[in-house]
């Protein structure tokens, strides 16, 4: 099972291209998944795929569904150079979700970040990256945190 942040070639554009730093607070979210096919547990499987439908459909990974779960909007920081480290910082604040689980619970695989840009269904939401946890983390009705140290960096 491959672990770390990994970009799709989509959402690389969409940083490129500066919208990080132009779209509104509610345009950029996040969502859990409950599964890890091997069809995008690596940097070169994701770096293809374009939108959430390609994530949950094309590739087979699995949504949460745990009790309280929905998709949350990431509260973000503008782009920030940073001089001593050579590199700009893209950062967001921690998500949580409260009560996860319990009545239903997931083991939670990881987090995919998306742009609701265009917002109509999944197959229209851009997939910026997957970010692969290390361990899978079951829920079990405490709080859920996603813990997150500058979301993006470019070197």
């Amino acid at each position: 099972m491959a672990t770390g942040h990994m970009l799709t070639n989509r959402g690389k554009l969409f940083l490129l291209q500066g919208k990080w730093d132009s779209l509104g607070s509610t345009l950029v979210r996040v969502g859990l998944v409950a599964s890890q096919p091997t069809g995008v547990d690596t940097a070169t499987e994701v770096a293809d795929l374009n939108t959430v439908a390609d994530l949950l459909v094309t590739a087979g990974a699995t949504e949460c569904t745990f009790t309280n779960y929905t998709r949350q909007n990431l509260s973000r920081t503008n782009a920030a150079e940073d001089d001593a480290n050579d590199r700009i910082n893209i950062d967001a604040a921690d998500v949580v979700w409260s009560n996860a689980g319990g009545a239903a619970n997931d083991t939670i695989y990881g987090a995919f970040i998306y742009s609701a840009e265009t917002d109509t269904s999944d197959s229209t939401r851009e997939l910026l990256s997957i970010d692969w946890f290390a361990t899978p983390l079951p829920t079990n009705g405490g709080d859920f945190t996603y813990a997150i140290s500058d979301l993006y960096r470019a070197s």
